[in-house]
């Protein structure tokens, strides 16, 4: 299974509410006016690093945006609030899950960032970036 499936499964096992999105046929603040919120958006990865001292394996850093909406000109307050909420009912348990898959080696580093606005006035969250390890055969 190719790396964009594993993480697209372990997305909608972690909260099926997410919408995940990765096709980026169209600009992606563009195709966000007609997606489904909450939404997960995968970002193509460019890096990936091969190691070959204990068997094959590939690292590779992946980026999840992750949006929730919010009011209409709300305050910074109340995006931080939406964004303690993408933490704790996706980030948290996503690294918990991708951990306990078996699939990649255990992360024990990531980063959340408040994401930038990106979309619409109302969406608002975070960029989680990891990067994952798994073998390759």
């Amino acid at each position: 299974m190719a790396l964009l499936e594993k993480i697209r499964t372990l997305c909608e096992q972690v909260n099926p509410a997410y919408h995940f999105e990765f096709e980026n046929d169209w600009m992606m603040n563009v195709k966000a006016d007609d997606a489904h919120f909450p939404l997960v958006y995968f970002e193509e990865y460019t890096d990936g690093r091969f190691n070959v001292a204990y068997g094959l394996k590939k690292s590779v850093m992946v980026e999840l945006h992750l949006f929730r909406l919010v009011p209409m000109h709300c305050s910074a307050v109340e995006r931080e609030q939406a964004r303690e909420q993408i933490e704790e009912e996706f980030v948290l348990p996503f690294i918990e899950a991708i951990n306990a898959s078996g699939d990649f080696e255990q992360i024990e580093e990531f980063t959340c960032l408040p994401e930038p606005t990106m979309f619409d006035a109302n969406a608002t969250g975070v960029l989680l970036r990891f990067w994952v390890t798994y073998r390759v055969c």
